[in-house]
């Protein structure tokens, strides 16, 4: 059986899952990575005394997300997996209130009890409604105004949509955040050692299949032969594939193949804005949030969206013994903290994390990190589900799939296994395997 040479652009989830699918089928596989590691927005790192990786943008998994659940029992992962419910809270009027269940929604401060019974009957309707497409024609706002009220929008609602998305927030469509809530789970999922622990098992099957993976390798064109396939230029090589598929984000994709950028329903890839995702994590001797994992934060004058304790979701044994704590923000490109360093960062939300627990000070810091995922976030908009092209581009053989495919859904590593998998599956279906 003849086997395609297949290049596969970007080694996050979509095209490790892609290309694990692919060589299982026979294809010969080469995945090409700029960076010098795996995973992309799920990159995990390692510090000497830590046991485990840790994600550079937080991470964790739904109990219902199935793809990538039922990746890692194929991958023999199954032990790996962990069930825990960690507490998620709001921060409101500088107080933190537990607010992931109906008890405590019924316990909070900042709504009456007439917007309490229209929030939970908000929650209740999107956790049940099934036809999300139907919401694409209309704004988010719109939507939470109407079933759960003005009052629970200013208070809850609209910090966070205008905290995430910005100018772009009043454009926002409800399907989106009908996702966002009925897809949530009280518990979560995470792995043991980490998203690297999936990542690793990944990488090794496709070598094992055959495959072969470049990372800290940089393609700069991709061209098609005269007579059938692509080339692939990196560096001063230059290597002949009979396909392509593109992970990478879509500005990324028009630089490499402008082409695409002209043809049919591709162009209108080029309408969608991105957001970029910067997290600051800080390591520190003592926890930063007490208990609570996850913080949303509603006060719009602080300069971070999220506080988020990962050490309350794992056990700090496990990083050294030290209390690991992620700042995030979605950034508009050209936003003065993607030019900032990590001490300049630190020093811009340093007196909001004391706001959060005044205990804090710089001798508490053992150790920073800062991470920023270009392209991270593209903003769906009322009708984005029209505005997404099929992964088989007008251009044969080449294809695109990336986070601008992942919808009504907001990003997140089950999503881009799903991806990844459908990707494979559409390259097959046009391939026609003749006998030897």
């Amino acid at each position: 059986m003849y086997g395609m040479r297949i290049a596969i652009i970007g080694g996050g989830f979509t095209g490790l899952t892609a290309g694990y699918s692919l060589a299982q089928a026979g294809h010969h596989v080469t995945i090409f990575e700029k960076e010098p590691h795996l995973g992309g927005l799920a990159y995990g790192f390692k510090e000497k005394s830590w046991n485990w990786h840790l994600e550079g943008a937080y991470h964790h998994l739904f109990t219902n997300d199935t793809d990538i659940i039922s990746l890692i029992r194929e991958l023999g992962l199954r032990d790996k997996l962990i069930i825990t419910r960690p507490v998620t809270s709001t921060l409101w009027e500088g107080h933190m209130h537990q607010l992931d269940s109906p008890l405590h929604l019924l316990r909070f401060p900042g709504l009456s009890l007439v917007s309490k019974f229209r929030t939970a009957t908000l929650l209740g309707f999107l956790k049940c409604f099934p036809f999300w497409k139907l919401l694409e024609r209309m704004t988010a706002e719109r939507l939470v105004i109407a079933i759960g009220g003005k009052e629970a929008w200013n208070t809850i609602w609209k910090p966070l949509l205008y905290g995430k998305f910005g100018a772009h927030a009043p454009t926002i469509a409800a399907s989106w955040f009908w996702a966002r809530i009925a897809k949530r789970t009280p518990s979560l999922c995470y792995i043991h050692g980490g998203f690297h622990t999936v990542v690793e098992a990944l990488s090794k099957h496709i070598i094992d299949l055959g495959g072969t993976i470049l990372q800290g390798t940089t393609v700069s064109t991709v061209t098609r032969e005269k007579s059938h396939g692509f080339y692939i230029t990196h560096g001063k090589t230059r290597q002949s594939f009979d396909q392509v598929l593109l992970t990478i984000p879509t500005p990324i994709v028009f630089s490499l193949v402008p082409e695409l950028a002209k043809s049919g329903k591709h162009k209108q890839l080029t309408a969608i804005s991105h957001l970029h995702a910067q997290t600051l994590i800080l390591a520190t001797k003592k926890p930063i949030l007490n208990r609570v994992y996850w913080l949303n934060v509603t006060d719009q004058s602080y300069p971070f969206l999220a506080a988020v304790a990962h050490t309350n979701f794992m056990n700090k044994k496990d990083y050294g013994g030290y209390h690991l704590t992620y700042f995030g923000n979605y950034l508009p490109h050209g936003h003065r903290y993607l030019s900032m360093t990590k001490q300049q960062l630190l020093k811009e939300f340093m007196p909001y994390i004391k706001r959060l627990n005044p205990s804090m000070n710089s001798q508490i810091i053992a150790d920073s990190f800062m991470f920023v995922g270009f392209f991270a976030q593209p903003v769906h908009t009322i009708g984005y589900s029209q505005k997404i092209p099929d992964i088989a581009t007008p251009i044969p053989g080449l294809y695109l799939a990336n986070m601008d495919y992942i919808f009504p859904w907001d990003r997140g590593t089950n999503y881009a296994v799903s991806l990844g998998k459908n990707a494979a599956d559409t390259m097959m279906s046009s391939i026609s395997l003749p006998n030897r």
